[in-house]
């Protein structure tokens, strides 16, 4: 396995997993709702849109990467500027440091970082 194979894989399998952290984390801290066919078809919607974008990751698909690398930088900033700036939602703390790994992640297998 090469080396820009395992920085690929190691997006993949990150992109997926942080995600369904950040899901998790959402449905923990929203509000009670009344689950109803949209939600269920929206969560589904989700997963399998994670789903696909992780296949394409392992298979190496390098523009990809780029260009989920450069919406989750943009989402960290905007996250960690709402963080700083004091009105946010409660689950904030939590996400950011998922958002900040993905990038870190998506950047690796995008642009060859260490």
């Amino acid at each position: 396995m090469t080396d820009s194979s395992r920085r690929f894989k190691h997006a993949g399998y990150g992109f997926l997993l942080l995600n369904l952290i950040y899901l998790a984390l959402a449905i923990f801290f929203i509000p009670p709702f009344n689950i109803g066919l949209t939600t269920l078809l929206s969560l589904l919607a989700f997963v399998l849109l994670l789903g696909v974008l992780t296949y394409y990751l392992l298979q190496e698909k390098k523009l990809l990467a780029q260009f989920l690398a450069f919406i989750y930088g943009a989402r960290s900033v905007f996250t960690a500027y709402s963080f700083f700036a004091g009105d946010t939602f409660q689950a904030v703390p939590y996400f950011l440091p998922c958002l900040f790994i993905t990038f870190y992640l998506l950047g690796r297998a995008a642009w060859n970082w260490p």
